[in-house]
């Protein structure tokens, strides 16, 4: 992986696309050969718009035989890193990162999506595997390959064991689980009516509730 370096204040410019330019190589096997590169100090043209401007921090990093990438936020580790595969699972695991809610459809809903993209994930990294001569078969990168897949296909078979499903709490339940924590004497006539006033906002706690137990069920899936 690269590794994102922090300027506290950019001493030039650095625009959207830079200007291609030539330069003499001072050293390595191309020393005294005229090499081009991108320099994002100077505008590309006109219409090149200046992506950090002078004085403010930044993050940089770069892969070898790559330009520099820049940007103002911490670069995540989806983007530190060539591979493909690791590219696509540390996106995925920056979205459950990122993920909040406290509706159970939406974190259903999610909690798919992340399965769709695992199997995904798992199915592009089988065909690399099958796709593999014959005489690497029992290489090292066709055993990285099958703990990748292994690994991806217990995953998805973990997420598939929890319980979506969500069940609302029956209103007559909620009634007394609002009684119980408000001390409401159920002996005395009207207390359901007092109980009424905090049953709407017991039924989103519970949902909160239920979304966070399954949502870390899922991280603990993923984060193992």
């Amino acid at each position: 992986m690269a590794k994102s370096n922090f300027v506290n204040k950019a001493q030039k410019d650095i625009f959207s696309y830079g200007k291609r330019v030539e330069y003499v190589s001072a050293k390595g096997k191309r020393e005294g050969q005229t090499l081009s590169k991108t320099d994002r100090t100077i505008p590309r043209d006109d219409n090149d718009t200046i992506f950090i401007a002078k004085g403010e921090s930044y993050y940089w990093w770069q892969f070898q035989n790559s330009p520099k990438q820049y940007s103002k936020t911490r670069p995540r580790a989806s983007q530190l890193t060539q591979s493909s595969y690791l590219s696509t699972f540390y996106a995925i695991v920056e979205q459950m990162e990122d993920f909040s809610t406290d509706s159970a459809d939406e974190a259903s809903s999610f909690v798919e999506d992340i399965k769709t993209q695992l199997e995904d994930l798992r199915d592009t990294t089988q065909e690399s595997l099958d796709n593999m001569p014959e005489n690497l078969s029992n290489s090292p990168t066709a055993e990285l390959l099958q703990e990748r897949v292994d690994a991806l296909e217990n995953a998805i078979s973990e997420i598939e064991s929890i319980d979506f499903d969500y069940e609302e709490t029956d209103e007559e339940e909620l009634k007394q689980i609002i009684a119980d924590e408000q001390s409401l004497n159920t002996e005395v006539d009207g207390w359901e009516d007092d109980a009424e006033n905090f049953i709407e906002e017991k039924r989103q706690e519970l949902e909160a509730e239920w979304v966070k137990e399954k949502l870390e069920e899922l991280q603990t899936i993923i984060f193992q």
